[in-house]
């Protein structure tokens, strides 16, 4: 399926990739806290219940932050692979060079994708 914004539309998307990108980063900074704390509990002798248990939750958490990835490509967009903090929307011709971006943290979007994204 072809996905089409036109400015407008693209704007629109702006509150659900916000809600997107927020649950990325609490994703992201619970895999970070969870690497750490197996690594801890690794060095210090954690018995294996307890290592696996948190082995379990880390991998639920990565299984989730992929699956932001789909929502995106769901709404016919991209993750800019050179700045994960950026989202490119397809333009009104369907094309993702002649379409939008969005950074976490704006409030709305921009014409046209930045030099030197890879799509």
């Amino acid at each position: 399926m072809k996905y089409a914004y036109d400015r407008d539309n693209a704007a629109k998307l702006v509150p659900l990739l916000e809600s997107i990108f927020a649950e990325v980063a609490e994703r992201r900074r619970a895999i970070r806290d969870m690497e750490r704390t197996l690594g801890s509990m690794k060095r210090e002798g954690a018995s294996p219940t307890q290592i696996s248990d948190v082995t379990a939750q880390l991998a639920n958490h990565r299984r989730e932050l992929r699956h932001t990835s789909k929502e995106f490509q769901s709404l016919g967009c991209v993750v800019d692979e050179h700045n994960p903090n950026r989202v490119i929307i397809p333009g009104s011709n369907g094309g993702l060079e002649a379409g939008y971006h969005w950074e976490a943290g704006e409030t709305e979007v921009h014409a046209n994708a930045p030099e030197g994204s890879v799509f």
